[in-house]
Parts: C-alpha cells; sequence; structure tokens
C-alpha cells in the first residue's frame, strides 16, 4: 500500500466525529394558489410524521441522534417554521444541477429538484447518515441500525479497470449500505426469492445509510457532466445505483431488511418489521384497510401531539 494511501486512510479515521443523524429531504411539493395551506400538502405532512416518530412519539423516538430536513431554496418560510418548531434541525441547501441538463430527463416533473439529495454528502460534520423519504412510516425505533453490520465503512476495490477513466478519483473508505427494492407486496419476509425483487442489485434511494465525503459529492456531481453514464429516469437513485453497482469500485451493502420496505404487507409488520415506506395518504400497495388505518391513525396522533403540546 503506497504512503499516501495510509495517509488517506488515517485521515478518514482521525476526522471520524462519531456524530449520527436521520435526514430526510424536502422541495417544493404543492404550487398554486393553495401552496401556503400546509394542511393539503401531502409530502410536507409525510415529513412531520418523520420528525416527530423520530424525535417524541414515546413508541418510535430516537435518544441523541440528530433529525435533519434538508430543504431547497423553493421550500416556503412558514414550512421551515413549522419544521423547526417541531423539534427537526433545518438545514437549507442550494440546488445541485449539472453543468449540461439537457440529457436529464427525469420521469415525473416533480423529481427535477432531486439531486440536491446528493447535499447531504456535504455533511461532514456528521460520521454516518441515515437519509429516509419523508414517506417513511415508523413500527419501531431505528437506533439499533447504526450497528447493523451492513452499516460500516468499508475499503475501496483497488482495481483500477473498476473505476471508468472519464470519471474522477473515488476514497479509500466509503458506506452505502441499503436494502434490495421489492417488486410488489406478495414477497416474502424477509424478502429471499428472486421474485422477490424488483433487481437484488438495486436499492431504492428512500432508504440507506451513508458517511459524508466530499470526495464523493464531488465523485457523484461529476457523473451529471457525463451524458449517458446513467439512466435519468429514476435521478439520483439511478446515479446511486451505477456509482454504487455491484460490479464496480464501490458496491453497496446490504443490510437487514427488517429495517425498510417498500411495497409493504401485513406479514411485514407482524414479523417485525421496523419502517414501511409509503404515502400516509394513500391505500398501501397491499391494499390493506388495516395498515390505510394505522397510516391515519399516526398522523392524527402527531398532530394531537403537537396541539397539546402547543396549547392550541
Amino acid at each position: 500500500m503506497s504512503i499516501l494511501r495510509v495517509f488517506r486512510d488515517l485521515r478518514i479515521s482521525t476526522n471520524s466525529t462519531g456524530k449520527l443523524a436521520y435526514v430526510t429531504f424536502l422541495s417544493s411539493t404543492l404550487v398554486g394558489p393553495d401552496s401556503e395551506d400546509l394542511t393539503k400538502d401531502n409530502y410536507f405532512i409525510a415529513t412531520r410524521i418523520l420528525v416527530w416518530q423520530l424525535l417524541h412519539s414515546p413508541k418510535t423516538r430516537s435518544h441523541n441522534i440528530d433529525v435533519v430536513v434538508v430543504v431547497t431554496p423553493s421550500v416556503s418560510a412558514s414550512r421551515r417554521e413549522r419544521l423547526q418548531k417541531d423539534g427537526a434541525i433545518v438545514r437549507a441547501v442550494e440546488f445541485v444541477h449539472g453543468k449540461n441538463e439537457d440529457w436529464i430527463n427525469p420521469e415525473q416533473e416533480r423529481w427535477k429538484d432531486i439531486m440536491t439529495k446528493l447535499r447531504v454528502w456535504e455533511m461532514v460534520e456528521y460520521e454516518r447518515i441515515l437519509m429516509l423519504d419523508g414517506d417513511t412510516i415508523l413500527n419501531k425505533p431505528f437506533d439499533d441500525i447504526f450497528k447493523d453490520s451492513g452499516s460500516q465503512m468499508v475499503s475501496t476495490l483497488p482495481a483500477k479497470s473498476l473505476r471508468k477513466d472519464d470519471e474522477p478519483e473515488i476514497p479509500p473508505q466509503y458506506l452505502l449500505a441499503s436494502v434490495g427494492e421489492t417488486k410488489n407486496p406478495n414477497h416474502t419476509f424477509p424478502p429471499t426469492k428472486p421474485d422477490d425483487y424488483e433487481r437484488p442489485d438495486y436499492f431504492c434511494a428512500g432508504f440507506f445509510m451513508l458517511a459524508p465525503s466530499l470526495e464523493l459529492f464531488k465523485y457523484y456531481t461529476a457523473l451529471l457532466d457525463i451524458p449517458g453514464r446513467f439512466d435519468t429516469a429514476y435521478m439520483e437513485q439511478n446515479l446511486l445505483n451505477y456509482a454504487h453497482r455491484w460490479d464496480g469500485p464501490m458496491p453497496w451493502k446490504e443490510m437487514d431488511y427488517k429495517w425498510n420496505i417498500r411495497h409493504v404487507n401485513e406479514e411485514d409488520v407482524e414479523k417485525g418489521l421496523v419502517s414501511m415506506h409509503e404515502k400516509w395518504w394513500s391505500m398501501p400497495w397491499s391494499g390493506s384497510l388495516k395498515l390505510k388505518d394505522e397510516f391515519m391513525r399516526v398522523r392524527w396522533e402527531m398532530e394531537g401531539w403537537y396541539m397539546e403540546r402547543d396549547g392550541e
């Protein structure tokens, strides 16, 4: 191993802060004449539910771990103030866009700003971060996820041929851990069969563990300036799946599937699923009225808790 490599490894270990965070991302989600009616902004309400569950709910709250909402310039002052009042750390960031936007074509227009989620890698005051989409609902506390064997730093693979010549250097260590995305609610728990997954080697960017790194942030944003390098339909999700492909230099690591599942069903919850990637305002993929009732219960419990606290 070169002296430079040893020095870089040492730098990473000595810069460790030990601080942990749960982070979610919010951009503008409601436009038009009702844009300031926060009771009609379902994604904003979902973010409030997640913050409440992580900070205040006796059933799911964390301990000594920061809860951060990253907001883009399009998020209104009223939303920022409400989230701060709820107890979240609100971190304002600038948009992330490539130098050549012509080849970036998200499947849905509302995803146009989502590359800004990459800003979380700039949060180097934290050692590790669990990134969660706002439409995540907890069944149990999350804190032990930081002890998961997949949630630890690993060494970048040494073969130079795994990194393409037109891409920048990557760090000697990294952390990107998640779970494979389930195809539909008709899966086992934990998912084990090939038919349970969209692709076993493909993760959803609505749930992943990372270690902040300015070097990785520069690497990801450089990929935005290489037309055709990845499919932009799912924006940052496909970028990260390319950067951390299993046959690349920084393959993503699997965590225990108990932590999070998309396309949730009742059996998942009965067998100990910690969190559900589902929208509180719509029927679950499984069509379960029981789960739908649970989503609505959590939504209104959050409202009632804050109303009582704030004396409203």
